[in-house]
């Protein structure tokens, strides 16, 4: 659960006890804002000073490159997730406290509402996960969005408030020109790569399964689209199901696997590669291409060091999840491989959805999944500490140019 990463064994609902499923809350909590955060807000409250490498620590792995106001932006996270999660609690008890009364409804609200904005896809409701609630609209959108906001990063929540501020306030022209502009080249780039992702998952989704009578072929319209950004959202990192992806085509399952990939966005809750990493390397490849040397997005130029920084975690993940991958197929050959790459790619992109696989797995097998949850959770931001970090070294010598064919 520390892992936010929806894989198990066994349901929740069946294995834990209530204090059990407390103990779970508190663990995915602390491994959504991150142990660090946690632990800084604490000490900066107590009013204790924090030396400059904690500091540094703190703010790379929550994606924070300014120090000024540290303090209160640690705190600003701490209020924002909870007005966002008792939000979202308050909601989700509309639904679950008729159904199942005043206790057990409002600690599944609570429940479902840590796990949705952590992104941990983990649920009190037994082996079904979600699938019971397809057609509530009301648990579809409160879930997705908690999952959004949880996967879209923490600067970009203050981003988006200040620009609001702005919008609204008296210094500034009501225009949205004035918002737009008011946002960081980050948070335009998060936001509008995470729209692309969830809109284009969306148009295939519904356009491959629309027929399948396993999946949503006997859904009305609005019904498919619901569904459809449902499984679209909670693939970016959730782990959450309202169908059963065992009933999906191949082709269907494999989309998944480069939603989960890619992830949510840098400083947030969400795992996978990160959706300003994919863009970066896009980018590049879009730009060489085009014969261009520097990377460039609205008027900006992206660094060398940057791109580099982009590409190695990209091909450590890469490798890790070819490596996962070709393990798991070794020990189960008996499985289909496009089932080993789906669960996979969930356990590394901390996403935690299943084809109903994992439970089926031997012990090594698990504890290959087990081994890439952890490298999911802890790789990329481990990589990025030690490569912004780093310091011009000594024996960093550059000799004259060689000549490499390649293609």
């Amino acid at each position: 659960m520390v892992c936010v990463t929806g894989l198990f064994t066994e349901s929740v609902h069946d294995s834990y006890t209530i204090f059990g499923q407390v103990v779970g809350m508190a663990l995915m909590q602390i491994g959504g804002l991150g142990l660090m955060t946690l632990i800084a807000s604490v000490i900066t409250r107590l009013k204790g000073r924090m030396g400059l490498k904690n500091r540094l620590a703190v703010q790379e792995g929550i994606n924070r490159g300014d120090a000024r106001g540290f303090r209160e932006y640690l705190s600003d996270i701490l209020k924002y997730t909870a007005v966002i999660e008792l939000t979202g609690f308050l909601l989700l008890s509309i639904r679950f406290v008729p159904e199942m009364g005043w206790s057990l409804g409002l600690f599944t609200s609570l429940f479902l509402a840590i796990s949705a904005f952590c992104n941990a896809g983990f649920d009190p409701m037994g082996n079904v996960s979600l699938v019971d609630y397809v057609h509530d609209p009301l648990v579809n959108y409160v879930i997705t969005s908690l999952i959004i906001l949880g996967g879209i990063g923490f600067s970009v929540w203050f981003d988006v408030s200040k620009s609001v501020k702005c919008y609204f306030g008296k210094k500034c022209r009501p225009s949205l020109k004035v918002f737009f502009r008011g946002l960081s080249l980050h948070s335009r780039l998060a936001i509008g790569v995470s729209l692309v992702i969830i809109l284009v998952g969306l148009v295939f989704f519904v356009a491959v399964e629309y027929n399948n009578p396993n999946s949503i072929g006997t859904f009305t319209f609005p019904q498919k689209l619901m569904a459809g950004y449902f499984q679209t959202v909670t693939m970016r990192t959730a782990g959450f199901a309202t169908i059963d992806y065992t009933t999906v085509y191949p082709f269907t399952l494999f989309w998944f696997v480069l939603t989960m990939f890619v992830g949510g966005s840098p400083g947030g809750t969400a795992g996978g590669l990160k959706t300003t990493t994919f863009a970066i390397i896009f980018l590049t490849l879009y730009n060489e291409l085009r014969g261009q040397s520097n990377v460039n997005i609205a008027n900006h130029t992206i660094s060398r060091q940057q791109v580099r920084q982009a590409f190695v975690i990209f091909m450590a993940l890469l490798g890790t999840l070819i490596l996962g991958t070709s393990v798991l197929s070794i020990l189960n050959p008996e499985v289909d491989f496009i089932y080993i790459l789906f669960e996979a790619v969930s356990a590394l992109a901390t996403v935690g959805v299943s084809a109903n696989l994992t439970p089926t797995l031997g012990e090594l097998s698990q504890s290959v999944i087990m081994v890439l949850m952890f490298a999911g959770r802890i790789g990329p931001i481990t990589m990025l500490d030690s490569l912004v970090r780093r310091t011009q070294k000594v024996h960093d010598v550059e000799f004259s140019k060689g000549t490499i064919l390649i293609g």
